[in-house]
This record gives C-alpha cells, structure tokens and sequence, in this order.
C-alpha cells in the first residue's frame, strides 16, 4: 500500500515538472482514501498527504506526511500526536512511547543520578512510592526510516517517602531537618509527600519486533512540585509537621525508558537537588518502576 502510493506520489511530481503550463500550481489527489496535494513554488515542489480521522459526527483531515523536493533532493517529514485510551493506526509509523499510567518505588537519594538512600535519612524503600498518569505525547521522527525521534509529554504524579525509626521532616529556624519524634511520642508511620506536573523531552528510538515494538528513550524532565508537606500520625491522628519544608518547586530529571509493546519500565534520577540550598539535607528525589504504554 504504501509502495503505490510512494509511486503515485513520484508520478504526480514528474508530471507536475514536464506540464507546469496545463497543471495548475496547486493539486489535489485522493489516492486510497487519502488526500494528496502538491504545491509549486519556485523550484521547490512541496508535498502533503492527509489521512481522514473521525471527530464526533464529522470527518477531519490530519497531516500524516510532508515532503519538499528541491533540485532533486528530498526532505521528508512524518509527525503523530497521540493521546492514551484512543486507538492508534496500525500502520507502521513512528510512534511516541510514554506511559498512560505508571506506579513507582522511590528513594531520596544521596546524589546526583543515584537510586541509592541517603545514609541520614531512615527510609521505607518497600512503602515509598509514587504513581502517575500521562495526559498527552506527541514525536516527530528524525531519521527516514522512522526509528528515532524526538518526543514529549505532559503528566501528573504523586510522590511520597515513607520515613522510620520514628523520624520526620521538621521545620526548625526556617531549615528542614530530619529528626526523631519528640520525647514522649511515637510516630505510628510519617512522610513528606507532593503533587507534580511533569514535562519530558526525551529521544526514542524503536523497531518492531514481532507483532509489537521495542522501544528505548532517555532525556530531560522538567518537574514543578505543588502541595508538598511533611505529615506524621501518632496518637491514632494526622498532624502536618510543616506545609512548607523547603522543597524546591521546580526540578529537573533524567528520564530513562524501555519496553516492549505496552509494558515498559523507567527510572527517573534527579539532576537537581530535592531541597533548597542551606535549607535541608542533602536529598535528590529518584525512582524506578513500570507503567502501562498506549
């Protein structure tokens, strides 16, 4: 299918170089469903192909490819932008790979691009976790065969550090500190926990195999924190420890994915640090876990 309409294409710019006088400037083509049309300028043959997509009760027109031809050279370009829950083409494109949903173990680690706790602060690796969900991804290939490219995204997540050994995060003289409960009382279970939006921008590359892709991607995440606060429970209640335990509220991240199909894993280390500079530990947020592709 694909190969017809490469060739119909390569008819329709031949005919359009040997017949400008009886072919006008603009052309419009509808090849197996397909809208087609050539634009001349110049010396430059510019042509887009445009697949019919249901919206409600009407039916739009979606760019799919876009070619410009100039001098006997060819500049190709596919784009898509998907969204999760809505059915995809099967057609073999380029196709951006995020997580629709995704569940993780996080830690506060000790450094930079690090999964390792932090020696000074008591954690419950097995009971701090985050989860999250991707609203949106769109990519746009870079290479002719449509293995890489570069993509983004935009989510949501929720990430919380479960602390032990009767520890919690306290505001003392405006610096956040990790410290014991005070005498006398027991902390049943504490964190810190924060809402986030998160945008990555990241490279892919992928190939199928089988009947479904690999896939592999690593780049940049800017990360705003919200909501963030340090609770304890003691006493069969939840108290608030501080509302604002000097969390930076913008952070960068390293996100790395693979997978295969609609199961895939990442891990997300921080390039910045969790807390603001002299004003709590030494902490880089990180994490690891699986998600579900669409």
């Amino acid at each position: 299918m694909k190969a017809r309409i490469i060739i119909s294409l390569l008819l329709t710019i031949a005919l359009s170089a040997t017949a400008q006088e009886t072919i006008p400037q603009d052309t419009a083509l509808y090849i197996h469903g397909r809208k087609v049309t050539v634009r001349q300028q110049n010396d430059k043959i510019k042509v887009s192909i445009f697949e019919s997509r249901p919206s409600g009760d009407t039916i739009q027109l979606q760019q799919v490819f876009e070619g410009l031809y100039l001098n006997g050279r060819s500049i190709e370009r596919t784009t898509t932008v998907s969204i999760p829950l809505v059915t995809k083409s099967r057609k073999y494109r380029f196709d951006p790979h995020y997580p629709a949903v995704f569940l993780g173990f996080t830690k506060l680690a000790g450094g930079v691009l690090r999964y390792s706790a932090a020696g000074d602060i008591p954690q419950i690796a097995g009971k701090s976790k985050e989860w999250g969900i991707n609203f949106c991804n769109g990519g746009i290939a870079i290479s002719s065969d449509n293995h890489w490219g570069i993509t983004s995204a935009i989510g949501i997540a929720r990430t919380e550090y479960k602390l032990d050994n009767n520890y919690g995060f306290e505001r003392v003289d405006g610096i956040t500190v990790c410290q014991p409960a005070a005498e006398g009382r027991v902390y049943q279970k504490s964190w810190l926990r924060y809402w986030s939006w998160r945008i990555p921008v990241s490279i892919e590359w992928q190939t199928k195999f089988g009947s479904e892709r690999v896939f592999i991607t690593a780049g940049p995440e800017f990360e705003w924190r919200m909501g963030i606060t340090s609770r304890a429970k003691y006493d069969n209640k939840k108290h608030t420890l501080t509302g604002n335990p000097n969390v930076n509220p913008i952070g960068l991240n390293l996100l790395m994915q693979a997978g295969y199909g609609c199961l895939g894993f990442h891990a997300r280390l921080a390039l910045t640090p969790l807390f603001e500079k002299e004003k709590g530990p030494d902490a880089y947020s990180a994490s690891v876990g699986v998600g579900l592709y669409w």
